[in-house]
This record gives C-alpha cells, structure tokens and sequence, in this order.
C-alpha cells in the first residue's frame, strides 16, 4: 500500500451564517424601533380607549332627552335612564351633578395608564359632545 507523499490541503470553502457583529446590529436597531414604536403604541391604545367616553356621554345625551320629555326633569342616574352596562368598562359610573328641569351635568372618569391621573370627561344637558376636561393621555386640561 502506497502512501500519498503529497498531502493536498482542502480547500477553503466560506462558512454561511452571521457575525457576531452584524447579529448585535440587527439587535440594536430592533432595539431602537422597540424604543420608539411601543410609547407610540400605548398613546394609540388609550386613545382608542377614550372612544368609549364619547360613545357613553352620546347614550347618555340621548337618553337625558327622552327621559326630561316623558318626566319633565332631567334623571340623575345611569340606572334611571336605562343604561346599565354589561361587561368590562374603562369609565366608571356616570356622574351626574346640578340636575334639575333644565339642567344637568354628566362626568365620567378613568384611569387609562395606571398612573395618578384619571381621563375625565364632563358633558352638560346643552351640549352633545363631551369636553375632555383632564387627558390621562397627554396630562392636559385645566382639571389635571
């Protein structure tokens, strides 16, 4: 048996896959998209829960219209005006001061981002749309 007396090297074929390096790149920008875009995304996301107030001070306006025309005064409860809810709510129960025959004044409050300040929303008999009197989004409003 004859032994090779040459040995040729293999040759050097280029291994697939990535650096160490460029992996730590692609973390660091992923990173930086997740710095940015998840703030971005909880702002969205309480202010689609804000939604719910105007939907409720709508019920609300409607419902306070119908009830001062079959009572002659404005109710001071959700549960005068029919309006118990069912299921999971982000405002609390309406408030409702200065009713009277010709007035009233209707409050909701939440608390959207689990910090100190609530979301509040304030509609009187005179106006439909609700005044967002403290934003928990942006801790705007003269009642924040």
């Amino acid at each position: 048996m004859s032994h090779p007396t040459h040995i040729r090297p293999r040759p050097r074929t280029r291994e697939s896959g990535f650096t160490l390096l460029e992996l730590m790149i692609v973390v660091a920008i992923i990173g930086i998209l997740a710095a940015v875009a998840i703030p971005q995304y909880q702002v969205y996301v309480a202010k689609t829960k804000q939604a719910e107030a105007d939907e409720i001070l709508s019920a609300v306006y409607t419902n306070e219209i119908l009830y001062q025309s079959e009572n002659g005064t404005y109710a001071n409860s959700e549960a005068l005006l029919g309006m118990t809810m069912d299921g999971k709510r982000y405002y609390s129960v309406v408030a409702f001061t200065g009713v009277t025959a010709t007035t009233y004044t209707a409050t909701i409050t939440a608390n959207l981002d689990s910090d100190a300040t609530l979301d509040t929303w304030v509609m009187h008999q005179d106006e439909p749309e609700g005044v967002n009197t403290c934003n928990d989004v942006t801790d705007v409003g003269p009642d924040c």
